[in-house]
């Protein structure tokens, strides 16, 4: 039998990331590039999983209600809260030529967020609590508001623009709007934090805002490695006193 001949192959060799390149974020180093089909499936899936575990941990709670106004409010006004950012998100990743580090970033706010509403509706529909906000909102942790007052909101007219814009206007208009509406949410998860009854919202709150945090300090790295301005009439979240981090630790 004659005998097989080996041919020496170069080895293949990637090429290197730029130096200046955003590292990869969490979502994106566990799933590898998220294409529009497994953003949509991975969401069901983050969706599917809060509500079964909020199923299955309720039928093994006792019945009495552990959840203050406070837990309640917060679960439902972030949960509405949560869906904007989503909203933002999807619009961003509909446009062409957005770099991929941006990119990433908003796959990595749509599945946190649309996970984390998931949990939040899962934890109200156990103990018997609407999910769906009403006329007004936010009197939980101070005055009442009409829904589309929260902090951090987009107004229409800002969700216009962003549909409507592309390229680096765009990128720099998401980053600036994202980024604020992170800022809202701080606000409101920093009071649940502190002011929650049941320790899993305290902890949920609290991992929340440290996210956020992080993520305005990322969205604010990347846009100055992209020269992106940022958008008149917007400030710099990077210098937002909202930033500094909540005195607290999980319990």
């Amino acid at each position: 039998m004659p005998e097989s001949t080996v041919t020496d192959q170069p080895p293949s060799t990637a090429p290197a990331a730029p130096p200046d390149a955003a590292p990869p974020g969490r979502i994106r180093q566990a799933f590898g590039p998220l294409t529009a089909g497994r953003v949509v499936v991975l969401i069901v899936a983050f969706v599917f999983l809060a509500g079964a575990v909020g199923f299955t941990v309720g039928h093994r709670q006792a019945a009495r209600d552990p959840l203050s106004a406070v837990d309640v409010g917060f679960l439902r006004d972030m949960s509405y809260h949560h869906e904007q950012a989503v909203q933002m998100s999807l619009l961003l990743l509909g446009k062409p030529g957005i770099d991929t580090n941006l990119r990433s970033f908003a796959q990595e706010v749509l599945l946190d967020q649309r996970y984390e509403a998931g949990i939040m509706q899962a934890t109200l529909d156990r103990f018997g609590h609407d999910t769906r906000v009403g006329s007004r909102v936010m009197a939980w942790m101070g005055p009442a508001l009409a829904p589309d007052q929260m902090p951090g909101l987009a107004s229409p007219a800002e969700m216009a623009r962003l549909r409507s814009a592309t390229g680096g206007t765009a990128s720099s208009l998401w980053i600036a709007l994202m980024s604020r509406h992170h800022l809202g949410g701080i606000h409101m998860a920093d009071f649940a934090a502190r002011r929650g009854h049941d320790a899993r919202v305290r902890n949920l709150a609290l991992a929340m805002a440290k996210n956020q945090r992080s993520e305005i300090v990322d969205f604010g790295g990347l846009r100055q490695r992209l020269g992106l301005p940022i958008p008149a009439g917007y400030t710099d979240p990077t210098k937002d006193p909202g930033l500094a981090p909540l005195a607290l630790t999980a319990n």
